[in-house]
């Protein structure tokens, strides 16, 4: 009698759980953010770029362009980046902890042959409250190439696809920039670099990272309200478009 009371008991519990648990997800995450950077809340909410639809001709031109630098670089074209199962498990029962962010990091720069040890990263948890202007950032000092710095912007809604996605766009950065790769108009620039990131492998995480997806706010007096969430530079529409020609890109002499 005794062991079904208890049973009950935690079938309650969950239930109850299960019932509220919007409001726990919030109030947890709310706690996350009183012990995480604020700083990079008031730096997200200053700066941020638009979302460009391109065309597909001028895709086309980037991936032929991402492919004419890859290849003065001696980087394959065509190769997939996997994620380790055993990472893949824990950054998903952790919900991104700054363990397993920084080791997901560590994996993406050895796959890419990138030094670890010449760059930071600075992981910022944001509340989802907050409507981000930016959620990743690629900094290196140019007169010390051991100076750089990625910063990646967290939110609790946040999928795996899109965290993949967020730190290969900034070790692209990190690749590009350390071989002196890069345009000059800011945006034709990062246009490149998602182009990149997919031209290296991460186009599988990326098409699912980029979607547009419904946000769940909620404001002081626990107001819900749905906000459409993405990231990244080029479009949903324009990721995939890449992606599906890849395999053109395999073996074609730019």
């Amino acid at each position: 009698m005794k062991n079904y009371i208890i049973v009950a008991v935690i079938i309650s519990i969950v239930y109850v759980i299960y019932l509220f648990r919007d409001y726990i997800l919030w109030f947890l995450d709310a706690l996350r953010v009183t012990y995480s950077n604020q700083k990079g809340v008031k730096d997200i909410q200053k700066e941020g770029m638009n979302k460009r639809n391109l065309s597909n001709e001028a895709i086309i031109k980037y991936m032929d362009e991402s492919k004419k630098y890859l290849d003065r670089l001696g980087i394959e074209v065509g190769k997939k980046f996997e994620l380790n199962q055993e990472l893949e498990r824990h950054l998903r029962y952790s919900r991104f902890s700054e363990k397993y962010v920084l080791e997901l990091f560590h994996e993406i720069l050895g796959y890419l042959k990138l030094d670890k040890e010449k760059v930071v990263l600075k992981i910022n948890y944001i509340s989802s409250k907050y409507s981000m202007q930016y959620a990743g950032l690629y900094t290196e000092n140019k007169e010390d190439t051991n100076d750089r710095t990625v910063v990646i912007n967290i939110q609790n809604d946040m999928t795996m696809d899109t965290v993949i996605s967020i730190l290969a766009h900034e070790s692209t950065h990190y690749l590009l920039l350390s071989n002196k790769i890069e345009l000059k108009d800011r945006m034709a620039n990062e246009c490149l670099t998602d182009v990149t990131a997919i031209m290296l492998g991460f186009g599988k995480f990326m098409v699912e990272g980029y979607k547009i997806s419904n946000r769940v706010i909620y404001d002081a007096e626990f107001h819900r309200s749905i906000k459409k969430n993405r990231v990244g530079y080029l479009s949903f529409k324009d990721i995939k478009y890449a992606n599906k020609n890849l395999n053109k890109y395999k073996n074609k002499i730019i």
